[in-house]
């Protein structure tokens, strides 16, 4: 490793109060003045996806147990990635204060978002295997793949928050353009379908779209009880590391 790359971790170690000062605020702000608290990470998937399996499943007339998992194994990565994206946006913006006070390194502020998404999207996970255990959806041994999903695309997305963060200071109008690219990439996104429902000359779309392996990283070892295919690890290796 090079000096400046020791120096950039020695700074981030240096700072890992303040990371966990800010983790822990946004997590205590979201829950404050409830009666259940933190609860609330376990109970409130637990309760959205039941309600969404029950109503999807009814909706595309599908099997409630192999419907439930395709759809939330698809749907959290998802919004895990899309609430970072979105949020990262405006972290400089939102702790220009901060930043203008004291010396922090700048990644800290899009790290602590995505550090306390990670939290609540691991919650949400425990919720999909209690739903996945009460409805005795069966589970294999790929199931030990899920955390090097989690790491593979907490990497990634901490990487595209970090460069919407940079980009929405200078252009303070891309935070809501980013809101319209989350919307149209979600129904490019196969969470609702799978991938090769789209034919024609809109399939080369699903090629293009980086969050599409990330989705089989979790989609394959949960629904379909094997490991992602190899096309999907590279994919989310490289999109991760570069």
């Amino acid at each position: 490793m090079k000096p400046h790359t020791y120096s950039f971790f020695g700074e981030l170690f240096a700072s890992r109060n303040v990371l966990w000062q800010l983790v822990a605020q946004q997590l205590i702000l979201r829950y404050r003045r409830t009666a259940l608290g933190y609860l609330w990470t376990l109970i409130n998937p637990l309760l959205m996806m039941s309600i969404m399996a029950l109503v999807f499943s009814t909706l595309f007339n599908a099997d409630l147990k192999t419907f439930a998992v395709f759809l939330f194994t698809g749907m959290i990565p998802w919004n895990f990635f899309s609430s970072v994206v979105t949020q990262s946006g405006t972290s400089f913006i939102n702790n220009e204060g901060l930043i203008k006070k004291i010396y922090l390194p700048k990644i800290i502020f899009p790290l602590s978002i995505t550090s306390a998404l990670l939290i609540d999207t691991v919650f949400s996970f425990f919720a999909l295997f209690i739903i996945i255990l009460t409805l005795g959806s069966p589970l294999s041994w790929a199931v030990l793949f899920i955390p090097i999903a989690f790491l593979l695309l907490f990497l990634f997305t901490l990487g595209i928050g970090l460069i919407t963060s940079i980009a929405t200071v200078y252009f303070r109008d891309l935070q809501y353009v980013i809101l319209i690219i989350m919307q149209a990439l979600f129904f490019l996104t196969p969470i609702l379908y799978k991938p090769d429902a789209l034919k024609g000359k809109v399939a080369w779309l699903i090629t293009l779209n980086p969050v599409v392996p990330f989705i089989d990283l979790f989609r394959a070892p949960l629904y379909l009880g094997s490991l992602p295919s190899q096309s999907s690890i590279i994919l989310s290796i490289l999109f991760s590391l570069v």
